[in-house]
């Protein structure tokens, strides 16, 4: 439609509405359209809650709080950074860690690794249980730092950094020591049922109920996101030794490739109980078409159940 047309149409609706101020109140809305409400979530960086981290996405910029906060909109990339020692850019979400900036299950890369060590050696005070802070000498420090987290001298690339951001540690903490502080807060992630997984898995909503087999096993198992399962209206008496919830395809719970989900269930009765299961974290949806109420001792398999749309 020409300029000159769409002025004639518009012309002919507010001659028609002669009279009626609320109908050239509407024309006019439709010709303006107010802005859609873009709503601004917050996110929190954990290693433990990391304070004083950079971070950018199209909409947002600031340093990440004492609560390792950060703030997004929806369907946002997110850059973290000290100094000028960029992490990589990752779909921002609720909770994000090392795992997520590196697009992995395995706390043992060596990127996530060496990311944990130099996140703990800068904290101001050396005791990442209350948090890890990021100072701003550490951000000045890190001006014109570009790193390789994967590289075999990593130590070495850091070495001035960490010496010099006045911070407890004067060298980089030991591997083992980034890795068992990194496992407790992984574990009070799962405990409190906090999850970063994303909802792409082609699996995500299959469900299915338990064939009972012994030991009245019942109930239903369905998938909640690409880690996260949550079994419900739940029965198990208790009287299997060394029993889990086990994960395979096929149904081949006794085979190499199944594997245990969450705690042992031993000695615990439960009665139309509800609760959540996470996924190992070198472990995906594709490693399961179902779950079974497994006794490891004997390769007794108490009840079984299958994902169906």
């Amino acid at each position: 439609m020409t300029v000159k047309l769409l002025l004639t149409a518009i012309l002919a609706l507010l001659l028609t509405a002669c009279g009626s101020d609320d109908k050239i109140a509407e024309v006019a809305n439709n010709l303006n359209p107010p802005p859609s409400a873009v709503t601004t979530y917050t996110g929190i960086f954990l290693d433990s809650a990391v304070t004083g981290l950079n971070y950018k996405t199209v909409s947002q910029s600031g340093q990440t709080n004492e609560l390792g906060e950060f703030n997004f909109q929806d369907n946002e990339m997110i850059t973290f950074s000290i100094g000028d020692i960029e992490l990589p850019t990752t779909l921002a979400r609720l909770y994000l860690t090392p795992l997520e900036l590196f697009q992995t299950t395995d706390i043992n890369q060596i990127e996530v690794i060496n990311l944990l060590r130099l996140l703990q050696s800068l904290d101001s005070d050396g005791d990442s249980s209350n948090g890890i802070e990021i100072t701003a000498s550490a951000h000045q420090l890190a001006t014109n730092l570009i790193i390789d987290f994967s590289a075999s001298d990593f130590a070495q690339q850091v070495a001035e950094l960490v010496s010099q951001s006045g911070g407890v540690y004067q060298t980089l903490i030991p591997a083992s020591m980034a890795i068992e502080h990194f496992q407790l807060t992984l574990n009070q992630i799962s405990d409190n049922n906090i999850t970063s997984c994303s909802k792409e898995h082609d699996k995500v909503g299959h469900s299915g109920f338990f064939n009972t087999f012994a030991h009245n096993v019942s109930g239903k198992a369905t998938i909640i996101d690409d880690c996260t399962i949550e079994i419900t209206q739940f029965s198990y008496d208790g009287g299997g030794p060394e029993v889990y919830i086990y994960g395979a395809t096929e149904h081949l719970y006794a085979g190499n490739e199944a594997f245990s989900i969450g705690n042992r269930l031993n000695g615990q009765v439960f009665d139309n109980a509800s609760f959540i299961i996470k996924l190992p974290r070198n472990k995906t949806l594709d490693d399961l078409t179902g779950l079974s109420v497994w006794c490891v001792d004997f390769n007794a398999n108490f009840g079984q159940m299958e994902f169906t749309p």
